[in-house]
């Protein structure tokens, strides 16, 4: 009886320390890149849209315009830079369509932004040197991958490092994923594996803030395993705060990057 109720007790503990952990480390908004669609045959142009947003849906919510974007673009399967071009306010497509089978990598990077909480409320794009009574200042930026599967998919541009400074790179082709399976992941911060929580989740998991599928963590290697539960549109999300460079500026660096990618 006695372990039985060591064991309950071990286990409310940690739901409540993975509650904690979800609601420090996720509650901010995070990007990511709908790709439309993810999986196709090839032969025509991929649209996409950015979100920012708190929940994932799959393409929906909060779209970051382009005079928030400092960089969009894709990886063609030979490893050469695809161009991509607006069609409207918030979305974009690529500039030819897409013809050789292979897998495709899009890469996005939104602007950096300082955001200061003070007695009066909070301030965006304004340091602690702007203003007065400043509770806290963070800048933040963030980084987005996606997944596109042309035909049967193919070659190793998924797996390359883009020298984000901080990046979550697929050891295992996404595309090749089915339910049940594990996919690794590599989480790298300024250049060298990073020892983190991994979020992740599928859209139609929930509505609610926040509110993830998955929670790992990252090993000294910086090699996270999320188990993929449900086919369907996956994002995976990591967060990496440090001191701002300069404390009288600023006081914390707030980085996230995200991968979304579809199982079939």
């Amino acid at each position: 009886m006695t372990n039985i109720k060591n064991k309950i007790v071990f286990f409310a503990s940690v739901t409540v320390f993975i509650l904690c952990v979800f609601s420090l480390e996720a509650s901010a908004h995070f990007m990511w890149l709908n790709m439309k669609p993810y999986t196709i045959e090839g032969g025509v142009p991929v649209s996409l849209t950015i979100s920012n947003d708190h929940v994932f849906g799959g393409p929906g919510g909060e779209f970051l315009p382009k005079d928030s974007l400092d960089r969009l673009y894709g990886i063609q399967p030979d490893g050469k830079e695809l161009k991509i071009i607006p069609k409207n306010e918030v979305e974009y497509q690529t500039e030819v369509p897409l013809k050789d089978d292979g897998t495709y990598v899009f890469v996005t990077r939104a602007k950096g932004g300082f955001f200061s909480k003070t007695a009066e409320g909070y301030k965006i794009g304004q340091t602690k040197k702007d203003l007065k009574n400043v509770i806290s200042c963070t800048y933040s930026e963030k980084q987005a991958k996606a997944i596109v599967t042309i035909g049967k998919g193919g070659g190793n541009v998924f797996s390359k490092t883009l020298g984000h400074k901080l990046e979550i790179v697929p050891l295992e082709n996404p595309s090749n994923l089915k339910e049940g399976d594990f996919v690794r992941l590599k989480v790298i911060f300024e250049g060298n594996p990073l020892k983190t929580y991994v979020f992740a989740t599928f859209a139609g998991f929930s509505t609610d803030d926040s509110t993830f599928a998955y929670a790992t963590k990252s090993d000294e290697n910086g090699i996270a395993k999320v188990k993929i539960i449900k086919p369907g549109l996956w994002l995976v999300i990591v967060k990496h705060e440090v001191p701002y460079p300069d404390p009288a500026k600023c006081d914390n660096f707030s980085l996230s990057s995200s991968l979304t990618f579809e199982v079939k």
